[in-house]
């Protein structure tokens, strides 16, 4: 079972964040091991992360209520929890205000739209490269959902990626480029709806979209990167 648990922080005092805001959740969990994803700060529902050529900086407010997510299989997030306390980052104390906890569940329906909320850097599901992919098609899409879920490797997923095109058919999409700079350095990632039509309806299919929702796509996916939304 995947869950995704929200934290709700405050800062102590006015601060500058960076333009891509994860390292505020990673702090305040004592550092991210793997099996969980944790995604940059949100306000009113939406991510805080500032599209542009230039490292432009934001500005949180001292009592404002923010908040990030921790996604995961159910065990990983709760002892990820398990560290969680008041943290100082970019030059502010961050309290803790509220956890919520919901699971991920994906309905079984024929038709899916992928909403990409943060930049996706997709991998190249057939070899190692640090090039990454710009597409829609659902094997590349969740490629890193599928060998994440069933702990497959590149070579073993290699010899069931395009079965999974039998299953699911890309529809027409929106898809756009985005720049945003994270540590230092701009980063080159997707953006856009995804839709796809369900051929079969395989519980392998339903698995790897639970995943993709509780931890996102791509790769950097601890770092906040291709967070999505599913309807």
């Amino acid at each position: 079972m995947y869950l995704i648990a929200e934290v709700y922080v405050s800062p102590s005092n006015n601060a500058v964040i960076p333009p891509f805001t994860s390292k505020v959740g990673k702090t305040m969990l004592g550092g991210v091991k793997d099996g969980i994803s944790v995604s940059p700060l949100k306000k009113g529902g939406k991510y805080l992360v500032k599209y542009s050529n230039l490292p432009t900086l934001m500005e949180v407010e001292e009592g404002e209520i923010y908040s990030f997510e921790v996604g995961g299989k159910s065990e990983d997030v709760v002892e990820a929890l398990i560290n969680l306390q008041e943290r100082k980052a970019f030059n502010t104390t961050w309290k803790v205000e509220n956890v919520k906890m919901r699971e991920v569940k994906v309905e079984r329906k024929d038709l899916v739209e992928v909403e990409l909320l943060t930049p996706a850097l997709l991998v190249d599901p057939f070899k190692k490269d640090r090039k990454k992919r710009f597409t829609n098609a659902f094997f590349v899409t969740f490629a890193v959902n599928y060998m994440d879920h069933f702990h497959v490797s590149r070579e073993e997923y290699v010899r069931v990626a395009l079965s999974l095109e039998e299953k699911v058919r890309e529809e027409p999409s929106t898809m756009k480029y985005v720049k945003v700079t994270y540590a230092g350095k701009e980063v080159l990632g997707m953006m856009g709806k995804f839709r796809y039509s369900i051929l079969e309806k395989d519980e392998e299919i339903y698995a790897v979209l639970e995943n993709a929702l509780a931890k996102g796509i791509g790769s950097s996916r601890k770092n906040g990167f291709g967070r999505i939304s599913l309807k």
